[in-house]
């Protein structure tokens, strides 16, 4: 009997004592899990707040630096090796594609966030799949059938609270990998309006112009240009609670003619100007 080595995959935790760590992905796949504590990860320039329980999903080559005071982290490095592994024994079984939900989960906003389940129940489970995988690799299992299958079970929930919380909508007979490959592309790129026009959109992805608007509004839910608002107001919500970005830079950054505009749509959105927004959330 074949057994994998274990160079092909690598799980370590790391303890903070008043102190930071840099974490960057070489790997196809890089989980990092809060087991304790809490602290501030920074990414891309901003800074978010982590606490016990929070699961960060990090895109290839990019940079993380965790601070904090007391806590432990759990890094599951998956290399493309692992993740082919894993994606002929889903074929075996004609289970969930994980490998065509990887490009949406690693560049999902929530995802790079640590902002992954919504559902409580959902997180406790992912918390059971995690613990499950050091404990066997810890214990230098020889077969990585039962880490395989609990990273793969890991993905399919990941997955599936991101598209709850992309849309809410979603049936059996929808073509939920064409509409997750929209997703991703849309919310990559949300700071450059040129590559979201209908045009541009509709030539990617093989699809009429004329019917595009009709596509996405239909397997979505709501429009385009919707969406689009939508998620541009969680950016910036995001933002105003976990950074110090000044209004100017959150325009700049997210597209808005300029920071008068972007106060007119948040207002308009939210019914309160971003500055009430930021204050009200800094006092809880």
């Amino acid at each position: 009997m074949r057994y994998d080595t274990l160079e092909s995959i690598a799980i370590r935790e790391i303890t903070l004592h008043e102190d930071s760590v840099e974490i960057q992905s070489t790997s196809q796949l890089l989980l990092v899990y809060i087991l304790q504590g809490k602290g501030v990860s920074v990414y891309e320039s901003h800074e978010v707040p982590f606490q016990k329980g929070k699961l960060y999903v990090i895109p290839f080559n990019t940079h993380y630096l965790f601070l904090s005071k007391e806590c432990t982290l759990l890094v599951i490095e998956c290399p493309q090796t692992f993740i082919t592994q894993i994606r002929m024994e889903a074929d075996r079984i004609e289970t969930c594609d994980n490998i065509n939900k990887l490009t949406y989960i690693t560049h999902n906003y929530h995802a790079k966030g640590g902002c992954v389940f919504h559902s409580k129940e959902d997180e406790t489970f992912a918390e059971h799949l995690l613990r499950n995988i050091q404990r066997e690799y810890q214990q230098q299992a020889l077969d990585y059938l039962i880490i395989r299958q609990s990273v793969s079970i890991l993905l399919n929930l990941i997955a599936r609270n991101l598209i709850q919380c992309d849309y809410k909508q979603v049936n059996e007979n929808k073509k939920v990998q064409d509409v997750m490959s929209i997703i991703t592309y849309v919310q990559k790129n949300i700071k450059d309006r040129e590559k979201l026009s209908i045009e541009v959109l509709a030539n990617t992805f093989g699809i009429s112009k004329n019917y595009f608007g009709e596509y996405f509004k239909k397997q979505i839910g709501i429009s385009l240009q919707d969406y689009i608002l939508n998620y541009k107001l969680k950016l910036v919500e995001t933002r105003l609670k976990y950074s110090t970005m000044r209004l100017k830079e959150i325009a700049f950054e997210l597209d808005f003619n300029d920071e008068s505009h972007l106060s007119k749509f948040f207002k308009k959105h939210t019914q309160l100007s971003p500055t009430q927004y930021r204050n009200l959330h800094r006092e809880k």
